[in-house]
């Protein structure tokens, strides 16, 4: 049965829910079908779409719920032009124009799309904008560019090619006013900025109706519009576990929101009441009482998610973590002898349900993922019934929980603890440089259940099916935990099809980790890649795009904290591998 769709003159574009979350959030720049757009703020959304509950991560935010975006014919999404700025196609015209300007009709915008206030033909949007550090963003300054930094001839301007090539230094900016011309040549220079004094507009085209914001940056970052480092959102994730997935914590998130307002408001005997209309019938008040809270405990640092997951994946066998599988559902695979020394448990997720949810974003420099306090973020604007919009994504993994005996042992290793020290002093001052605060240490422990992982996604990638863009990481690690965790989903399916999960078993694994292993010894970079040192701005040791990186969508720490040596014995590098018996024993190769 095909459906009609609902013709609607507003609409200009399309999205997936995800798309939302994950590339196209408000702040972001889509190129849409009749124009380039950015998404409003979340409190210009109106109605949202359904609600999502997530009692951990709503502690940690300070919000009530979630709410996905509202998926319809049309009407779903605000947004605005931008950039403001759009160029003429009419190659006799040219003519460079805001499209705010007094002649804008929205009928004939909606119907065509941007079209030329001088001679009608279809505009298109102009190709650079400017951003800093602070998350502001903006039109190039065209009349301050084309005047040298004199702005106070506010002519109308055209932008035209005198080549046959795109190169910036064949385009060329027009003051029809005063005559005066300018090449783009030297346009994407941020130096050019700076000596000429051009100062930061604290623009937020996703807040229409604010005012722009004081700033105080002093280096402003030319872009082309589609750039990757004009957008990054800050996303936190958590994975659904008992008990916060038992029947009982399902349904007090459902009432939670409603008994905070009406608390709030100054109802008394607020959870009595709750209580005794929606809970009663199956809950005893210890069971009620006990739910509450665990749901109000509050949530200060995201490590603190991780380790409840992690204790989940652990115990699944106890009894609590037994109770429900709608959304988590665990099969523990016997680890074989010869890997005991390596690995304590392998656990076949079958059944697990992320909630992602969107804080904000930044611009030009990535988040860490588990930095609690980004000075940088500029974090949506909590509508008044407190939520943050996010997506629910349903789907399969492994969990792999390494040996912590043999690790610790690892790590007494002279050459192991000496780059172990470099990769804590390096992370620590690059976290510093950014004004990050309460970062997580990062020592070879880390970057060996890292780099681990990504050797996994990469072989993964070929033996189930999906891409490695498709397979995500999860890293655990601190002094009580020592695993990974590898999954997929899709948040427009109920699951998967169990390729990954079927990894998992004893056999499959055992091909797995054979040609992990014996991939990792050989990079086709070597012998720059084997001989390559801790790098200070990438953090990576003996890694590389063509060895152990892959995609950044899959990767939770933007490929920085990688190194090939301490899996593999590779040259000049022996002492430092964590596998170095194994691939003598599975791969048959003495190193």
């Amino acid at each position: 049965m095909v459906m009609n769709k609902i013709y609607n003159p507003n609409k200009i574009g399309e999205m997936r829910p995800n798309q939302l979350i994950t590339t196209f959030g408000p702040g972001a720049i889509h190129d849409a079908v009749k124009d380039s757009v950015t998404v409003l703020d979340i409190n210009y959304w109106g109605e949202a779409g359904r609600i999502i509950n997530d009692g951990r991560l709503a502690s940690y935010f300070g919000v009530t719920h979630f709410r996905s975006p509202r998926t319809s014919y049309g009407d779903d999404l605000p947004v605005t032009s931008f950039p403001y700025y759009h160029v003429c196609s009419n190659t006799k015209c040219n003519r460079l124009f805001d499209i705010r300007n007094p002649k804008f009709d929205l009928t004939t915008y909606l119907r065509q799309g941007a079209t030329c206030p001088d001679c009608g033909y279809k505009a298109y949007p102009a190709r650079f904008v400017i951003a800093c550090k602070e998350g502001h963003l903006d039109d190039f300054p065209w009349d301050w560019w084309v005047h040298k930094g004199k702005n106070n001839c506010h002519g109308d301007l055209k932008l035209y090619s005198t080549g046959l090539s795109s190169s910036l230094s064949e385009m060329v900016v027009e003051c029809v006013k005063c005559g005066k011309k300018r090449s783009m040549a030297g346009s994407l220079d941020k130096d050019e900025f700076i000596q000429n004094g051009f100062k930061c507009t604290g623009h937020h085209p996703h807040r229409p109706k604010s005012k722009n914001e004081h700033c105080a940056s002093t280096e402003i970052y030319p872009a082309q519009r589609g750039a990757s480092n004009i957008y990054f959102p800050v996303i936190r994730s958590a994975i659904s576990i008992p008990p916060w997935t038992n029947p009982l914590h399902i349904l007090l998130d459902e009432h939670y929101p409603k008994m905070k307002e009406m608390e709030e408001l100054g109802y008394g005997d607020v959870f009595d009441r709750v209580y005794e209309k929606f809970f009663k019938e199956k809950y005893s008040r210890s069971e009620f009482d006990n739910a509450i809270r665990v749901r109000e405990e509050k949530i200060r640092e995201f490590i603190e998610i991780k380790e409840m997951e992690y204790k989940a994946f652990v115990n699944h066998a106890d009894l609590d973590y037994k109770k429900d599988y709608r959304f988590f559902k665990a099969l523990e695979e016997i680890v074989p002898t010869y890997l005991k020394k390596y690995f304590n448990r392998i656990i076949r997720i079958e059944r697990l349900r992320e909630v992602m949810v969107l804080q904000g974003f930044m611009r030009i420099d990535p988040p860490e993922p588990e930095v609690d306090k980004l000075n940088k973020i500029v974090k949506l604007s909590k509508p008044k019934d407190n939520w943050l919009p996010g997506v629910e994504v349903n789907g399969e993994g492994i969990f792999i929980e390494f040996n912590d005996k043999s690790i610790e042992k690892w790590m007494e290793i002279e050459s192991v603890k000496r780059t172990s020290e470099q990769y804590k002093i390096l992370f620590k001052d690059y976290c510093d440089k950014k004004g990050w605060q309460n970062s997580k240490e990062r020592d070879a422990k880390y970057v060996l259940l890292h780099t681990f992982a990504h050797l996994l996604i990469k072989e993964m990638s070929l033996q189930s099916g999906y891409s490695s863009s498709a397979i995500k990481e999860r890293i655990y690690s601190s002094p009580t935990m020592h695993g990974i965790l590898l999954y997929t989903g899709s948040s427009d399916k109920d699951g998967s099809l169990g390729g990954l999960v079927e990894l998992g078993t004893e056999d499959n694994f055992k091909k797995l980790l054979k040609a992990v292993l014996e991939n990792s010894l050989m990079c086709t970079a070597d012998p720059e890649c084997t001989n390559h040192d801790i790098d200070v701005d990438t953090l990576n040791g003996s890694a590389c795009h063509s060895c152990a990186m892959i995609s950044e969508t899959a990767c939770e720490n933007g490929n920085r904290l990688l190194d090939r040596s301490y899996v593999a014995p590779l040259d000049g590098k022996e002492e430092n591998s964590f596998f170095r018996e194994l691939i003598g024993e599975l791969c048959e190769i003495v190193v």
